[in-house]
């Protein structure tokens, strides 16, 4: 076939030849569609002329915008190439003068086309073949994560508080971890650290297949003693912070069967529960009016570590609701250092003064101003009343209040003397020993333990001697009336009201959300 060369010419030449209303041509197309298989078209001019029509025309759709080639040929109904790309060997659907179409189109696409090249109509047909390639994709998209350390699944933590009886064996035996204690008491500064698993410490570890990962404990939860695997196959260990989080968790619950079984429901913790009991005690009888239906909201400590919720610590607020009546206590602690629990109006929930300064003890004598002493066999008065107990009882401060003077006191033996608020002084006498560290001017919270049931100085036989005075003058202390609660200075007041107004505001919230059975438990945190 001739070829058909590209010239300069003015557009209105180019409109005139390539006139695509010719009827000539229109009639032609047509022809050649509806006989494709029996006619054959032997002219050269109209191959060319149409190739050359083609090679325009992309060059149009190229400029405005990459549009489809295809909307930019002629309407006709001559059927286009069709690829199939899972094909091998693609087949074209067409007839045999359009092959020197479709290879136009190729070369039209071609971008090493130059305006001043001559295209024929003898491109190789099987250059489109040449892009056509299979792709092998994988079954499931692989994904990649940077930044992330690998968490090992199967690593489990035990957790174990210590108890007053526990020795280290049996707390290593509790976070299954036995056989390594022997290593540990090896390094000295791990052996020190140890020492420091006193009572309510919460002790954890990590292992993998009973193969320890990393051991933690706190005493205060402050900082904490971590203890690791080295790589030589020994162990290290070291103080560090920010190991253990407090947070405050809050609950609502109502008495339905028991006090405690009811709590443990509502995911309060069994030692929460008894701070509950110990701060409402004194103006409700648990045993006798606890009501079914009394409404229970607190607000308290939960201890946290790697995530989990480990245990507890102090109850903040809370508020009970007992026939109707509304009580409400706050925790806070005092400028002097003691801590103890309010109405948000800051009186004392707690009475000022226990009746007796020994948890178990039988009356041996009683006040008695004109008593026959039982040693000198005079009348002398008795001030105040003979408690007998095993040597070494442990004997408590019946109120707050700072040492006025310890030692050994002529027939009291060796004594303590308390001072306390508003007037008032206790004695505690015949004692065998101080508690380590008592000293005069310390300050005492009511139930503190301040000393030790003996027989020092006048005395028959074990016993507590135990007076009770208001402005220096000795009264009975079982039959004297005693004050219900001791006031906040102006000054205790003031910083109360400072401390307590969040807890205060709480506890009105809980209180409406508790009166509409509204679920606000937040045992997890918050």
């Amino acid at each position: 076939m001739s070829s058909i060369t590209k010239n300069n010419k003015n557009w209105e030449d180019v409109l005139t030849r390539f006139d695509i209303e010719d009827k000539n041509d229109s009639d032609l197309l047509v022809d050649q569609t509806e006989n494709a298989p029996s006619q054959k078209v032997n002219s050269s001019s109209f191959t060319s002329r149409w190739a050359t029509r083609t090679v325009l025309l992309a060059g149009c759709a190229f400029m405005l915008g990459n549009i489809p080639l295809q909307s930019h040929l002629p309407n006709s109904s001559i059927e286009q190439p069709e690829l199939t790309l899972n094909s091998p060997e693609p087949e074209i659907h067409t007839s045999e003068p359009l092959k020197v179409q479709s290879a136009s189109v190729s070369k039209a696409l071609t971008p090493l086309v130059k305006p001043s090249e001559t295209i024929t109509d003898a491109a190789p047909l099987a250059s489109v073949d040449e892009g056509i390639k299979t792709l092998v994709l994988p079954n499931q998209p692989l994904a990649t994560h940077v930044g992330f350390e690998l968490i090992n699944t199967k690593s489990t933590w035990d957790t174990y508080t210590v108890k007053r009886s526990d020795s280290q064996a049996t707390i290593f035996s509790r976070i299954k971890q036995p056989s390594i204690l022997r290593e540990l008491k090896k390094i000295e500064s791990i052996a020190d650290a140890l020492k420091d698993m006193k009572t309510g410490t919460i002790v954890r570890a990590k292992s993998d297949q009973g193969k320890l990962e990393q051991l933690v404990f706190s005493p205060d939860y402050e900082k904490s003693f971590v203890i690791e695997p080295t790589e030589s196959g020994s162990f290290e260990g070291s103080w560090q912070k920010k190991q253990f989080e407090v947070r405050q968790a809050r609950a609502t619950f109502s008495v339905k069967k028991n006090l405690f079984q009811d709590a443990k429901k509502a995911e309060v913790p069994k030692s929460v529960t008894s701070q509950i009991v110990k701060v409402f005690d004194w103006d409700v009888d648990f045993t006798k009016n606890a009501n079914i239906g009394d409404q229970i909201t607190v607000v308290f400590e939960s201890i946290y570590h790697n995530g989990d919720q480990v245990g507890s610590l102090n109850l903040i607020a809370a508020e009970l609701v007992n026939k109707g009546e509304v009580l409400r206590s706050i925790r806070h602690t005092t400028a002097r250092g003691l801590t103890d629990y309010f109405t948000p109006e800051g009186r004392e929930m707690k009475r000022a003064f226990l009746r007796m300064p020994l948890a178990r003890a039988k009356i041996s004598s009683h006040f008695n101003p004109r008593r026959l002493h039982p040693v000198l066999k005079i009348l002398r008065p008795h001030k105040g009343t003979d408690f007998a107990a095993r040597v070494g009882t442990p004997i408590i401060a019946t109120g707050d209040g700072e040492v006025k003077s310890v030692g050994t006191k002529g027939g009291y033996g060796k004594t303590i003397v308390l001072k306390h608020r508003e007037g008032y002084t206790t004695l505690y006498s015949h004692l065998s020993k101080f508690k380590d560290g008592l000293k005069a001017g310390q300050v005492i919270a009511q139930g503190d333990v301040i000393g030790y049931v003996g027989s020092s100085g006048l005395a028959t036989g074990p016993n507590l001697h135990y007076e009770f005075r208001k402005n220096d003058k000795p009264v009975d202390p079982i039959t004297v009336k005693l004050p219900n609660s001791l006031s906040l200075t102006k000054k205790e007041l003031a910083s109360f009201n400072v401390d307590a107004i969040n807890m205060r505001l709480q506890l009105k919230v809980l209180h409406r959300f508790a009166k509409e059975n509204v679920d606000i438990n937040s045992a997890t945190g918050g």
